[in-house]
Protein backbone atom coordinates (compact mmCIF):
# COMPACT_ATOMS: atom_id res chain seq x y z
CA UNK A 1 0.00 0.00 0.00
CA UNK A 2 1.33 3.44 -0.78
CA UNK A 3 2.32 5.37 2.33
CA UNK A 4 2.21 2.34 4.62
CA UNK A 5 5.15 1.45 6.83
CA UNK A 6 7.20 -1.44 5.43
CA UNK A 7 7.06 -4.61 7.48
CA UNK A 8 10.32 -5.37 9.25
CA UNK A 9 12.15 -8.65 9.15
CA UNK A 10 11.24 -9.12 12.82
CA UNK A 11 7.53 -8.59 12.15
CA UNK A 12 7.67 -11.10 9.31
CA UNK A 13 9.42 -13.66 11.50
CA UNK A 14 6.87 -13.19 14.30
CA UNK A 15 4.01 -13.66 11.82
CA UNK A 16 5.51 -16.88 10.47
CA UNK A 17 5.96 -18.27 13.99
CA UNK A 18 2.40 -17.25 14.94
CA UNK A 19 1.07 -19.03 11.85
CA UNK A 20 2.29 -22.25 13.48
CA UNK A 21 -0.07 -21.65 16.42
CA UNK A 22 2.34 -19.93 18.82
CA UNK A 23 1.06 -16.96 20.86
CA UNK A 24 2.55 -13.56 20.01
CA UNK A 25 3.99 -13.23 23.53
CA UNK A 26 6.05 -16.37 22.87
CA UNK A 27 6.65 -15.82 19.16
CA UNK A 28 8.34 -12.44 19.62
CA UNK A 29 11.29 -13.65 21.78
CA UNK A 30 11.64 -16.73 19.57
CA UNK A 31 11.90 -14.53 16.48
CA UNK A 32 14.41 -12.19 18.13
CA UNK A 33 16.61 -15.09 19.22
CA UNK A 34 16.44 -16.68 15.79
CA UNK A 35 17.32 -13.46 13.96
CA UNK A 36 20.17 -12.73 16.37
CA UNK A 37 21.55 -16.24 15.92
CA UNK A 38 21.36 -15.87 12.14
CA UNK A 39 23.19 -12.54 12.32
CA UNK A 40 20.29 -10.42 11.11
CA UNK A 41 20.00 -8.57 14.44
CA UNK A 42 22.86 -7.44 16.66
CA UNK A 43 23.29 -9.60 19.77
CA UNK A 44 21.33 -8.28 22.74
CA UNK A 45 19.54 -5.59 20.71
CA UNK A 46 16.77 -5.16 18.16
CA UNK A 47 19.05 -3.22 15.80
CA UNK A 48 19.63 -4.85 12.43
CA UNK A 49 23.09 -5.70 11.16
CA UNK A 50 24.15 -4.83 7.61
CA UNK A 51 23.04 -8.34 6.64
CA UNK A 52 19.67 -7.77 8.34
CA UNK A 53 19.13 -4.49 6.49
CA UNK A 54 19.88 -6.21 3.17
CA UNK A 55 17.60 -9.16 3.97
CA UNK A 56 14.79 -6.80 5.01
CA UNK A 57 14.83 -5.32 1.49
CA UNK A 58 14.45 -8.77 -0.12
CA UNK A 59 11.23 -10.57 -0.87
CA UNK A 60 10.47 -13.78 0.97
CA UNK A 61 11.29 -15.77 -2.14
CA UNK A 62 14.69 -14.07 -2.44
CA UNK A 63 15.49 -14.80 1.21
CA UNK A 64 14.49 -18.45 0.79
CA UNK A 65 16.77 -18.83 -2.24
CA UNK A 66 19.74 -17.87 -0.04
CA UNK A 67 19.11 -20.64 2.49
CA UNK A 68 21.31 -23.75 2.34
Amino acid sequence: MPGSKPTSLLDKAVSRIQSRGVKKSSAYPMAVASLQKAGDLKKGTLKPTAKGVARNKMTRKQRQSMQP
